[in-house]
């Protein structure tokens, strides 16, 4: 079993797996040097003789493989994703938080809608919690303009009003409805009107949607929990909830 999880692991960690013996033989080398134990040929066989008999190793490689390559892109664009310039970071006391749950979002998505409640315990009831938003429109051209609105709202400090506001609506909100419920939350609706059409939102836009696409998101809502050092990363797609627990849980201990 331990040979078999070493294996994994050098698979994983091999862009080609014809790198696999040079992993293995580097790991061989960080115990005591004798020529048995860093015999090339002898790995080699000893991973070829392993993929025979268990081709499922293959598949669980590249699965490994495809979970690291997430989390080191994630970690990668974690100052840009918790980022108030380009985004909005609440929660109870942000600047000493140590876990950062980072969620890409549509304001189209039925899970998004779902997973509100959810986010606002997160904001209102752990003061070691940030939430990082991250304008994710991608479901149709009515969610980039409740973004755009939403990154608007910044301005006069109510982009969480009408954040939540705008899940809690259903159907398809459109721009005309969005003045609705930015009135119904005490903006200058006018002033948010201009503001929306700000040119630097479509390079957020277009960052997040970069990011997003190297982490093979495709879909909403996506939540990225990390420790305040980036030391643990999860990337947890749809809204499971306990998983997102579990994981903040697990960042906690991590630092």
């Amino acid at each position: 079993m331990k040979q078999r999880l070493v294996i994994v692991a050098a698979l994983a960690g091999s862009a080609f797996f014809g790198a696999v013996a040079a992993n293995l033989v580097a790991a061989q080398q960080s115990r005591p040097q004798t020529p048995s134990n860093i015999d090339r040929a002898a790995i080699e066989q000893i991973v070829r003789d392993t993929i025979r008999e268990d081709p499922a190793i293959i598949v669980e490689a590249l699965n490994l493989y495809s979970e690291n390559h997430v989390k080191d892109t994630a970690r990668k664009y974690l100052p840009e994703l918790l980022s108030n310039e380009s985004g909005f970071v609440a929660g109870k006391n942000v600047g000493a938080a140590k876990v950062s749950v980072i969620e890409f979002f549509d304001y189209h998505c039925g899970f998004c809608k779902r997973s509100a409640g959810f986010v606002q315990d997160l904001i209102k009831n752990d003061a070691s919690v940030k939430v990082a938003f991250r304008e994710y429109p991608i479901l149709r051209e009515e969610s980039e303009i409740a973004s755009r609105y939403a990154l608007a709202a910044r301005k006069q400090g109510k982009y969480a009003d009408l954040h939540f506001a705008l899940l809690r609506e259903n159907g398809v909100v459109n721009e005309a409805r969005i003045k609705e419920i930015a009135k119904a939350v005490g903006l200058d609706v006018k002033r948010l009107e201009a503001d929306s059409k700000d040119p630097a939102f479509d390079e957020i836009f277009d960052k997040d949607r970069r990011a997003g696409q190297e982490m093979g998101i495709d879909g909403t809502p996506t939540f990225i929990i990390a420790s305040a050092d980036g030391a643990f990363i999860e990337v947890i797609p749809g809204f499971r909830p306990d998983e997102v627990k579990a994981a903040i849980a697990e960042a906690k201990r991590a630092r």
